[in-house]
């Protein structure tokens, strides 16, 4: 059974790095679909210059890029959740930093890529020109694009006090003396939400209409979010480059059935869709309009910034909402309103946001939440650990009682696996004969044996049956550390402060690469793989030493001892959640294994001699 345990580990762990570097380089969807994604030419535009603008197709998006510059006044917003800058000039969210306190005063989302602990976590990086960025064309004018419009904001700073609810912020625009637009901004003190209103007033007497979007009825003006978001690394990672496993990032969008998509299939394109934004490993960008906006997605794919993908998350992707055509009267007006989510992707969180006038609506907001093909057996988990924590205040405790729990519960097929094993043992001797008499025949062999393990009741497969439940259970644990914000920055106990980061004991003063790319280097030492090195040891000794099998002599013994060793490599730079659940796995192995053979007898069968005897002449 030592063999076999340690065999099964390297195969899961196999599985688990084959397809965490797979995946993303070959099954990642690509921007294949025609009228889906456009990809936006090189953008030289500053201001006072007009771009050169195609208008031939009026289904494609207008490639503008305004530039930032220092000088523009800069207008600041905090609440007890986050702080936002914005650029007045241009109406557009320049950062956003999550600043939500604990009650003990520390950062519950400080970068974890800064040596300062006090810094939060900015979501949106220099890449996102285009955050809450504006954009249509008014009157079939193009040079009265929304997109060069200069705006004026109300105020230049916004604090709420503790007793302070809401607070706005209007940013006021006049595009050819005829059409007023107003982005006003409703900020909530304790929540990840904001509100914004887009009126659009018509202040001109002609009797002319003004119009809002090109030629074509679907294009309107456009809500856009992006390029990229913060990749949200933790030191290892954005020293090294190498990231964990991750969930579904980049652009995204939700039509109401189904997974959310990064991009739709052409005969779709046209679809309403609930909601669109960008997503990182833990966080999210939403843009969440009001239902009866009848809004619709659009990917915009710029390749000019694909150099940062090693610290932005979807470098090049620029999350759209278009809203279709329509006219204004003279002194007419619209308002148009929308929802904008900016926070971590937490399901207790996001099941709580409901789209602006629709509460009624459900908008499946969590399934942002990507655990991949063994979500539910990961949601499960998360749901016991969760309990486990609002008992204990420590998810480092969660995973262990989760062990334990998972162990207790599999004791009844581990127990099986033990008699059969014990069975296997004592038919070593007969096996050995028919191995002696068939050895030219191997046919007659397996026929044989297998009606010697039938007569006895052996299952010569029944030492794997216990990793059958377990291999799900390690993949969503693989799952929930690569994609559950809760387990962000958690800490266990003394220098294990990140669960979801390799635990740091001392940081060495220069890295020694691993054999194997895939395992990062060694540049700190790790006490938690080192340990678990020495505990996989102690369980191969124990559990194999206790029931030993030809299968674990020769060859296969003299590989299984250097086993100890490989792992230590293999765990080096995982996440020091699951490095803690496989070392607790082992130490409990070790245990359950102990009880079987001091307390159960059933471990020792009778066995029928099947030997053939030769029948008297």
């Amino acid at each position: 059974m030592g063999a076999r345990y340690i065999l099964a580990l390297v195969l899961m762990i196999a599985v688990m790095i084959i397809w965490s570097q797979v995946y993303p380089r070959f099954f990642a969807p690509e921007l294949t679909e025609p009228g889906i994604s456009e990809e936006t030419p090189p953008a030289d535009t500053v201001e006072g210059e007009e771009p050169e603008i195609n208008s031939s197709d009026p289904t494609i998006p207008i490639p503008i890029t305004i530039q930032d510059s220092p000088d523009d006044p800069k207008v600041h917003v905090e609440t007890s959740t986050y702080n936002i800058t914005f650029n007045e000039k241009w109406a557009e969210a320049k950062r956003w930093e999550l600043v939500e306190k604990k009650e003990n005063g520390a950062l519950r989302f400080p970068d974890r890529s800064n040596n300062d602990k006090d810094s939060p976590l900015n979501l949106i990086p220099d890449t996102a020109v285009n955050c809450l960025a504006l954009s249509g064309i008014v009157n079939f004018n193009e040079q009265n694009n929304l997109k060069y419009a200069t705006w004026e904001a109300d105020k230049t700073d916004i604090k709420l006090s503790d007793t302070q609810e809401t607070e706005t912020l209007t940013f006021t625009t006049v595009i050819d003396q005829q059409l007023k637009v107003s982005k006003q901004f409703v900020f909530y003190n304790n929540s990840y939400t904001v509100d914004l209103n887009m009126t659009f007033e018509n202040v001109s007497d002609s009797p002319d209409p003004v119009r809002i979007g090109g030629s074509n009825p679907i294009n309107g003006y456009e809500l856009q979010w992006g390029p990229g978001i913060n990749a949200d690394l933790n030191e290892y990672e954005k020293m090294t480059g190498k990231r964990g496993r991750r969930g579904t990032e980049g652009a995204i969008t939700y039509i109401g059935t189904g997974k959310p998509k990064r991009e739709l299939k052409q005969e779709i394109v046209d679809i309403t869709v609930l909601w669109a934004g960008l997503s990182s490993q833990y966080f999210s960008a939403i843009m969440i309009p009001d239902p009866e906006l009848k809004s619709t997605y659009l990917l915009v794919n710029d390749e000019a910034n694909k150099d940062k993908a090693d610290v932005v998350t979807a470098p090049t992707e620029t999350a759209v909402l278009r809203i279709p055509q329509f006219s204004l009267a003279s002194l007419e007006k619209q308002t148009h309103t929308f929802r904008l989510y900016v926070g971590p992707k937490d399901d207790t969180i996001l099941k709580q946001v409901t789209p602006p006038n629709a509460v009624e609506t459900e908008i499946k907001l969590p399934k942002i939440i990507d655990f991949g093909f063994f979500a539910p057996v990961a949601w499960a988990m998360l749901w016991v650990v969760k309990g486990l924590y609002h008992v204990f205040q420590n998810y480092g405790i969660a995973i262990i009682l989760l062990t334990f729990l998972v162990k207790v519960i599999s004791f009844p097929l581990t127990r099986k696996a033990h008699v059969s094993m014990k069975k296997m043992q004592q038919l070593q001797p007969q096996l050995t004969e028919l191995r002696e008499k068939y050895r030219d025949d191997p046919q007659k062999f397996n026929k044989a044996s297998m009606r010697i393990y039938k007569e006895n009741g052996v299952n010569p497969l029944s030492g794997c049956i216990p990793w059958i439940p377990q291999l799900p259970i390690f993949w969503a644990l693989f799952a929930l550390l690569g994609s559950a914000v809760e387990f962000r920055g958690a800490p266990f106990l003394l220098w294990i402060n990140d669960l979801s980061a390799p635990d740091t004991l001392y940081k060495l003063p220069f890295s020694i690469p691993i054999i194997l790319p895939a395992f990062g280097t060694i540049d700190a030492i790790r006490f938690l793989p080192i340990l678990n090195g020495v505990t996989t040891m102690l369980q191969q000794k124990f559990v194999g030493g206790m029931s030993p099998t030809p299968a674990s002599t020769g060859m296969q013994a003299k590989l299984m001892k250097f086993m100890p060793l490989i792992f230590v490599f293999i765990f080096y730079n995982w996440a020091s959640g699951f490095v803690l659940y496989w070392l607790c796995n082992n130490i409990f192995t070790v245990g359950q294994q102990y009880i079987q053979t001091k307390f159960f007898h059933d471990g020792e069968p009778d066995i029928k001699e099947n030997t053939p005897k030769r029948k008297p002449k």
